[in-house]
């Protein structure tokens, strides 16, 4: 028997996208942008558009500025639709004190500026990581699974998550959206992974046994869009990654298939990757730019991350439905259209 669609709100006005030119909220943007206006919030200007398209206004903002509580506060007055996606992703030369100020202080400013808010009732999607709960072994963890979090990055996503749902009100709802590995036209994140296949220098790392579960960036939009306007998904977790499960190696095989290159086959020990990144890493010093490998990486690349996504398909009737054999070739065809392929 087919289950029926939850109910979905009419479209309201006062959408606003916190950190809507990257990777993720410039596409959410553009699909929220179909219905109604979005503000789009950044410090970055108008990237990846050459100009705004239809529908979506700019504002730029900077939250570590000493007017930054003040704008906000005027930008999320009558904001009923927030999203929030200010964030950094973690790279070897992100400063410490940077995550702290994206993923917490901003949080903190933002649950600021709603209680000061003008409308009667707004729903915040707090966009976090799955990451927060660390590596999964093989067997899926669920939005119940106790957090682990392993590094600075997803211990302060954690924090930023907890920031939000205790600012959670009857009129003032939170949802917190956990999306998996990210893929897809405008990443830059995974470009230099990409790049290493194409020029036949990737090699798997324990023969690349971990096992992933990605997700395409227009499964991640709709999965917020669903989470935005869906009346159940008040006060809830969910995890927003792909369909298939599959093992770094298989997930190099697709890249290099799209990329007309012959898959990676040589597999670099795990303890001969562990001594390379470490000597990257002092020979790279204070990290001003990001080392070609680092401990990190390798135990990123050596662990299986993997989730259940039953919840949102419940609540919020979301399937994926971009397969990696489409996606995969979609974000090869954007890196090679931006010259970066």
């Amino acid at each position: 028997m087919a289950h029926a669609a939850p109910a979905v709100r009419a479209l309201t006005t006062g959408t606003v996208v916190l950190g809507g030119t990257g990777f993720i909220g410039s596409h959410l943007a553009e699909r929220l942008a179909r219905n109604a206006e979005v503000t789009v919030v950044s410090t970055k200007g108008s990237w990846p558009w050459r100009e705004f398209p239809p529908g979506i206004r700019f504002v730029s903002l900077d939250l570590a500025a000493p007017d930054g509580q003040r704008a906000l506060d005027g930008v999320l007055a009558q904001a009923t639709r927030v999203i929030n996606l200010i964030g950094a992703l973690a790279r070897a030369s992100t400063p410490s004190h940077r995550y702290t100020r994206l993923h917490v202080d901003a949080v903190h400013r933002i649950m600021t500026a709603l209680a000061a808010s003008r409308v009667r009732r707004s729903r915040l999607i707090h966009v976090s990581t799955t990451g927060v709960l660390g590596p999964t072994g093989t067997t899926p963890r669920d939005e119940e699974a106790p957090p682990r979090p392993g590094n600075l990055y997803e211990r302060t996503k954690l924090e930023g998550e907890t920031i939000a749902l205790a600012g959670r009100r009857p009129a003032r709802e939170v949802v917190i959206v956990r999306p998996g590995l990210v893929y897809g036209p405008r990443d830059l994140h995974l470009l230099a992974w990409f790049r290493a296949i194409a020029g036949g220098t990737y090699r798997p790392i324990s023969k690349g046994r971990a096992t992933w579960q990605p997700i395409f960036v227009d499964d991640v939009a709709r999965g917020i869009e669903r989470a935005l306007e869906i009346p159940a998904a008040d006060g809830q977790t969910f995890h927003l990654a792909g369909v298939e499960r599959v093992t770094v190696a298989e997930l190099g095989a697709r890249i290099a298939r799209a990329l007309d290159k012959p898959p990676p086959r040589a597999s670099v020990p795990y303890p001969l990757a562990m001594a390379a990144g470490a000597l990257f890493e002092a020979a790279y010093g204070t990290w001003k730019s990001d080392p070609p490998l680092t401990r990190a990486r390798v135990r990123t690349m050596t662990e299986d991350r993997v989730y259940a996504i039953d919840r949102a398909a419940r609540l919020l009737a979301f399937h994926p439905a971009i397969r990696l054999d489409e996606g995969v070739p979609r974000a090869v065809a954007w890196y090679r259209s931006q010259g970066l392929l």
